[in-house]
């Protein structure tokens, strides 16, 4: 399953719902719904309980198959009838045969070394069918967080990009490319208020970046986008230029280097376009 945002009809933002979230469109289906990134991510600490709970489960029967060894015929017998799938007539003759191991000659007592060759074989049989389903399950669980992990990341973070007015209004680039670009500056933490998450963005130093309008709270999406595009290095080549006064002519001239500049950056694969930006 593969999701993306519904756009308005112009195509210039994201269509909202009404009680305020994005769209988004499942291209298997074509199926329409909003969705909730704080909801998704209440969900992940409920799917890693279960995986681990799985995983508790497989060794608690592992160590149970390790201590086979070490019990009298009698034990092995009596822990066997909590299994309802193991033969009870052929652990009726276990039984019998063990009550007489005074008097077996050595046929039976080979008998016996292959009845618990048999229950052992059981036990290991169990645990490799149950070892590839928690295998499946698990497998399973991680792809379903890392698609919600990819979801949250596009509704916090791409998204502040695909509206952002700054890239829209003072650069050149488009909000892909500007995200493909200044994206891998942004992260997303838990808080543990209402939200439950929260975006900051990091300087190229590390640093994260703190708002200047507000010295307490970190800097909103758009006013980092702001910031990081104003600190690289060649923002002169991604910042539009304003036309005016006599020196005009040379400012169309510019902007059209620029236009040019900004094609070719489209043509790019997204590698390709780091390193251009880079020079």
């Amino acid at each position: 399953m593969a999701l993306s945002y519904k756009l308005t009809t112009d195509g210039s933002a994201i269509q909202m719902s009404e009680d305020g979230h994005p769209i988004v469109v499942d291209d298997t289906n074509d199926k329409e719904f909003p969705i909730k990134a704080t909801e998704l991510l209440s969900k992940i600490p409920a799917l890693q309980l279960e995986a681990k709970t799985h995983r508790e489960e497989k060794q608690a029967l592992q160590k149970k198959v390790e201590a086979f060894g070490n019990h009298k015929p009698e034990e092995i017998l009596e822990r066997l009838a909590a299994f309802g799938d193991i033969d009870p007539e052929k652990a009726k003759e276990a039984l019998v045969t063990v009550s007489n191991l005074g008097e077996l000659d050595k046929e039976k007592n080979i008998e016996i070394e292959k009845v618990k060759a048999g229950v052992a074989d059981g036990y290991k049989e169990k645990i490799r069918t149950i070892d590839a389903g928690y295998t499946q399950k698990i497998t399973a669980f991680q792809d379903s967080l890392a698609q919600k992990d990819h979801v949250i990341r596009n509704l916090l973070i791409k998204g502040a990009f695909d509206r952002s007015e700054f890239i829209k209004e003072q650069t050149v680039l488009t909000p892909d490319i500007a995200y493909d670009s200044f994206g891998k500056y942004f992260r997303i933490e838990e808080d543990g208020g209402d939200s439950g998450v929260k975006v900051f963005a990091m300087y190229r130093n590390g640093d994260k970046i703190i708002s200047k309008a507000n010295p307490t709270e970190y800097a909103s999406p758009e006013e980092a986008i702001e910031l990081i595009i104003n600190e690289y290095p060649q923002k002169d080549h991604i910042l539009r230029t304003n036309s005016g006064g006599s020196g005009a002519s040379g400012n169309v001239s510019q902007s059209s280097s620029k236009r040019a500049k900004l094609e070719a950056l489209k043509a790019m694969n997204p590698a390709e376009r780091l390193n251009a930006l880079r020079r």
